[in-house]
């Protein structure tokens, strides 16, 4: 068969769903090949980037390889960023992109660029196929190298080795990828001290999400404040009584008062969190899968291993130790400490009032499903997010450590894909929505029934903050927005303006309820110094 239908072929046969993608010339006969079959569907987006923001979306949710496709040349070079994102927060992601004819590479000729040496900074593998009978092991090295690495493998594929004939065998699975194998000392060892701890806490990350379940276990065993990172809200119900909320900008005041108090930090498949709210003196244990994830400081004991392998033989040691009940409390009265400031958020504006973040966030937070799939575009209302969305069982879908704009709705698009059945609500930002605005068509093309919140507040909010925390002018920030809901109008979605806080509920509502994308533009309050409660990093406090 033609390398293109190979392709096609053995991608769907390793259970891949869908190809995010922009045409081009370099990769015009896999395209042809993909009309061809009904296996693989086939998401045409509208920018390179965006269609690499979905792949790594939906290998976020799903754990598994997810690919995207681009030309050569800008084609290639677009598709970079939504990789890196894909590459800082350790996803599997699979990039196949067209390059130069194979007598053209190296030369100065149009669109060319070498891509392995472009894309090698954020990927785990990359190749060049210029023969078509290496497709077969190149594209097999690629997936497992992914799957393995939790990170972005690259194929570049010349133009004419696509329509050309191979001898590549299909292959009905991959190798399985096996759990990391704890040390037991290790574990013992951290078993040890923790049975010592007074006033512990646990700090969960998204890795710990999977065993979610046993993670509260061990921290209702153990007496243990929980602090969530924003990866981890939604894997347990925030009402629970041991919950304090999250770390960082985002997080709450009893997280900072219970870290000052505590003997010890237990963490939990976070391999990134912002450390400088840690106490220096504060002991450390920490679990991951991943040693390179492991923390950098002399009081850390690190165990790696999987959660699975290691709290089932943590519990066992806790069934013998002395519960601390005065830690236990103090931590209960954290908890409602930040119940208590929540319930305020809702009570601080009047109707009339124009819609502040706080209560935007803090309102989709009551309406939406408990299993709604929640995308996140980077900025300020990310940190609401954080504060004042009380999950139960949603699941927040972000740019973590890239934190790149435009992430919300690629994301949503790939969520809704992926889970068809779900609730999935997509809050972005003004600038975030704008950066990529043609992708409303892919979702009204697809039609997707997502409901897209737009904070409308004519600012870079994030970036005017932070200038303005370091002395700068606010200079460069400020936005001039189209009317968003003609743009949706004009696209063939449904809009709604929400201009003050008591048309804020009933407009949600609608939205939600609806089966049809749905844009509402929420006229919310520019952010400013004394409205957002910014927590002190241990470090700045010393």
């Amino acid at each position: 068969m033609l390398v293109a239908q190979y392709l096609s072929r053995q991608l769907a046969e390793w259970g891949v769903k869908r190809i995010y993608g922009v045409a081009g010339d370099g990769i015009f006969a896999w395209l042809d090949s993909l009309g061809k079959q009904s296996e693989l569907q086939y998401i045409a987006c509208k920018h390179e980037s965006a269609a690499a923001m979905m792949a790594s979306a939906e290998a976020k949710l799903t754990g598994k390889p997810a690919v995207c496709t681009a030309t050569m040349g800008p084609g290639f070079v677009n598709l970079l960023n939504g990789l890196a994102d894909a590459h800082t927060d350790r996803v599997p992601v699979i990039a196949i992109t067209g390059q130069v004819e194979t007598a053209k590479l190296g030369g100065g000729y149009k669109q060319y660029v070498a891509q392995e040496d472009m894309i090698r900074p954020i990927s785990c593998y990359q190749a060049t196929v210029t023969e078509p009978d290496a497709v077969g092991e190149v594209l097999h090295r690629a997936f497992v190298s992914a799957a393995q690495q939790k990170d972005v493998a690259h194929l570049s594929i010349c133009k004419n080795v696509f329509a050309e004939k191979t001898q590549a065998t299909i292959l009905p699975s991959l190798p399985r990828i096996p759990r990391v194998l704890g040390d037991r000392v290790e574990i013992e060892s951290a078993a040890d001290q923790i049975m010592q701890a007074k006033a512990p806490l646990v700090l969960l990350g998204i890795g710990a999400r999977q065993s979610a379940a046993l993670c509260l276990r061990f921290a209702e065993q153990l007496g243990a404040g929980i602090v969530l990172s924003l990866g981890a809200k939604g894997a347990i119900d925030e009402s629970h009584r041991l919950v304090l909320g999250g770390l960082g900008e985002g997080g709450s005041e009893g997280v900072l008062q219970a870290l000052d108090e505590a003997d010890l930090l237990v963490i939990l498949g976070a391999s990134w969190f912002p450390k400088e709210f840690i106490p220096k003196h504060l002991p450390i244990i920490q679990v991951d899968h991943a040693a390179t994830s492991m923390h950098a400081q002399p009081k850390l004991l690190s165990v790696t291993a999987d959660l699975l392998d290691v709290l089932p033989l943590w519990l066992a040691r806790l069934k013998n130790r002395q519960r601390g009940e005065a830690w236990e409390q103090r931590v209960e009265s954290w908890h409602e400490q930040l119940w208590a400031e929540n319930e305020q958020i809702s009570k601080a504006s009047s109707p009339d009032e124009a819609v502040k973040p706080e209560l935007l966030l803090h309102t989709v937070g009551r309406m939406v499903a408990e299993d709604a799939i929640v995308a996140l575009d980077t900025g300020e209302h990310t940190i609401w997010f954080n504060r004042a969305f009380r999950a139960v069982r949603q699941y927040p879908l972000f740019s973590g450590k890239w934190r790149t704009m435009g992430f919300g709705l690629p994301a949503a698009i790939a969520a809704k894909l992926a889970f068809p059945d779900r609730q999935v609500v997509c809050v972005t930002g003004d600038g975030g929505l704008q950066m990529n605005l043609a992708e409303l068509m892919t979702a009204v093309e697809q039609q997707l029934a997502i409901t897209l919140i737009v904070v409308n507040n004519q600012t870079l909010g994030l970036e005017e903050l932070k200038m303005k925390q370091e002395g700068y002018g606010s200079f460069g920030v400020r936005l001039t927005n189209p009317d968003f809901c003609l743009w949706a109008k004009a696209c063939g979605a449904d809009s709604v303006s929400v201009r003050s806080a008591v048309e804020l509920e009933p407009a949600l509502q609608q939205a939600l309820a609806s089966n049809r994308l749905t844009l509402l533009d929420i006229h919310c309050t520019a952010p400013t110094l004394t409205e957002r409660k910014k927590q002190i990093p241990f470090q700045a406090q010393a």
